[in-house]
């Protein structure tokens, strides 16, 4: 595999456990009314922020779109899918334009670069970089992820934004406007409720890399929706332990599922998985309720944040109207 791919699936997948506790942040209460220190303890030591942060620098793609869906722009980011398709993700394109991207060059030196009273990182930029990490939570309050989970939960990372901006009321905001959405596609399509789905990437000629966890962050859209991921998938998690792990091509029947949500390297890829031996007889290619995925778009799956939700409930909708039947 290459070192290019090696790293998708270091950031999109987050596949390094962070080992963070939250416990000592002052309340929402305490942090708006008087401005107070809000102290975080951490995995990497206690981190003490004072007033309401200016300069912001988001290290990592969650962090970006929740920055963003405060109205804040960072002032300095380092966006993973950026790095991969040369891009932002299109939810995010457009609040990024007056931000500067940070390359994987020098980080530390671009950090600085933007005086930022406030850093924050995913778990990945921690614990998957430690020197980076040690280097520039010495230049201002620096937050290694929120919860140790592989994959934050984006309603956490909002809650947590909002007390140190001090807008807990505009955080609630961002979340019911999010679940809204959400629970709008699930009154509009109950028949998903109990449906299987199977989340999939092909990243080589005979290598497909699935989601069994059913616990994993990239989960939460479609448990909200009443969805579970196909049994199969689950049943090989459960033995090898990896949240998210390989197939062989000739194992194409494993993605059998009433959805399939799939994106592939490279268009000539995508065509090779649709000729493979299976392919045509799952269950979700014979009902239409496939979702083809660019790779910026599967990594706002895998890490969801509040824009990629409904950006994304908006691009999966014809496949989920599909399997609900």
């Amino acid at each position: 595999m290459t070192r290019a791919l090696r790293v998708l699936f270091l950031s999109i997948a987050t596949l390094v456990i962070a080992t963070l506790a939250i416990s000592g942040c002052s309340s929402p209460d305490e942090a708006e009314n008087d401005g107070a220190p809000i102290q975080v303890n951490t995995s990497k030591g206690s981190v003490t922020i004072n007033g309401t942060p200016k300069r912001i620098v988001a290290l990592g793609a969650q962090w970006i779109d929740v920055t963003l869906a405060f109205g804040v722009t960072p002032v300095a980011y380092l966006d993973n899918i950026q790095v991969l398709t040369g891009n932002p993700s299109p939810w995010s394109r457009e609040g990024l334009k007056d931000s500067t991207p940070i390359s994987t060059e020098d980080i530390v030196g671009q950090v600085a670069k933007a005086k930022p009273d406030l850093i924050l990182a995913t778990s990945y930029m921690a614990d998957g970089q430690p020197e980076v990490y040690d280097s520039v939570s010495k230049l201002a309050p620096t937050i290694p992820g929120i919860t140790g989970k592989q994959i934050d939960p984006w309603q956490d990372m909002v809650t947590f934004l909002g007390t140190v901006l001090r807008q807990p009321d505009k955080a609630k905001e961002i979340t019911a406007g999010v679940d809204g959405k959400i629970n709008a596609t699930k009154d509009r399509l109950p028949g998903l409720n109990g449906k299987t789905y199977t989340m999939a990437y092909m990243y080589s000629a005979d290598q497909i890399q699935v989601l069994g966890d059913p616990d994993d962050g990239a989960t939460y859209l479609f448990r909200s929706l009443g969805m579970n991921i196909a049994p199969a998938l689950v049943a090989e998690f459960r033995k090898n332990g990896q949240p998210r792990f390989p197939i062989s091509t000739e194992n194409v029947p494993l993605l059998n599922s009433d959805l399939l949500v799939i994106t592939a390297n490279t268009d000539q890829l995508m065509s090779s998985l649709e000729k493979l031996p299976g392919y045509r007889n799952l269950r979700s290619v014979r009902t239409g309720a496939v979702s083809r995925m660019s790779v910026a778009e599967i990594g706002g799956l895998n890490e969801p944040t509040p824009l990629s939700i409904p950006y994304l409930l908006d691009k999966m909708n014809p496949a989920l109207e599909q399997a609900s039947r």
